[in-house]
């Protein structure tokens, strides 16, 4: 039995702050699972299901109905610039909505228009969701989207960052010590095991529970994986993480 040595002050104090720092990831875990996916999801179930508004009814600021619209194009921009990219339609369509609309790129029919158009518009809570013209829509930027399994994806990956986070921190702690390659390796296969089934989800319109419900299995056989490649591989003084086994 061999005796590990005590952990220096600055091991100690980058453990704690790693495991103080898996706060960050698991909060923004918090908000993408129990916050944003809900109210995402009940957005997009509560757009696709609404009704359209009855014929000759009067429009009120925000409808749960759904109502078509005719507007006239007042002028557009689109300024392709990367990061500062701009997309935006400015509609008439008084006395039931007039105002800028917003769109995540220029086509099919925003780069088409002409100050003047005519298009029919998809208003919804108080917004436009859709215009089209001609045959040819495009949705806005405020468009409910079925794009939950992303969602959950990205939040199954934080919260596995936090968990793997903590532990790195409390291993710190009591003098075990990591690899960088480890450490990346592990990131990088938590990644791919959470990126892949939601990619997939997405494609094959599967639920968003599927994601995490494949992933986490995944990315902990992954890390299992990791540990005993490295347990292998790393010089037996270099052990003490990967191999929990190697005791004090």
């Amino acid at each position: 039995m061999t005796n590990r040595p005590s952990p220096s002050p600055w091991t100690r104090t980058g453990g704690a702050l790693l495991a103080a720092a898996a706060l960050v990831p698991a909060a923004t875990a918090w908000y993408l699972l129990a916050v944003m996916l809900p109210d995402d999801t009940e957005r997009y179930h509560s757009y696709t299901t609404a009704a359209p508004c009855p014929a000759g009814s009067p429009g009120a600021a925000v409808e749960e109905c759904v109502r078509t619209v005719p507007f006239t194009v007042s002028g557009t921009v689109v300024h392709s610039a990367g990061k500062s990219s701009r997309f935006r339609a400015t509609l008439d369509g008084a006395p039931i909505w007039s105002g800028e609309v917003g769109f995540g790129d220029a086509g099919p029919l925003l780069d088409a228009l002409k100050p003047g158009d005519r298009v029919d518009g998809t208003v919804w809570r108080g917004r436009v969701m859709r215009l089209e013209r001609a045959g040819i829509a495009q949705s806005s930027y405020d468009a409910p989207r079925n794009e939950a399994q992303f969602t959950a994806g990205v939040g199954t990956f934080t919260a596995l960052l936090a968990v793997f986070a903590a532990a790195l921190g409390v291993l710190l702690c009591t003098g075990r010590t990591a690899s960088v390659a480890l450490t990346r390796s592990l990131f990088l296969w938590t990644l791919l095991a959470c990126g892949a089934p939601a990619v997939l989800a997405f494609w094959a319109g599967l639920p968003w529970w599927t994601v995490p419900a494949v992933a986490v299995p995944a990315a902990l056989a992954a890390a299992e994986g990791v540990r005993r490649h490295y347990t292998r591989t790393a010089p037996r003084g270099s052990q003490e993480l990967v191999d929990g086994r190697l005791a004090a």
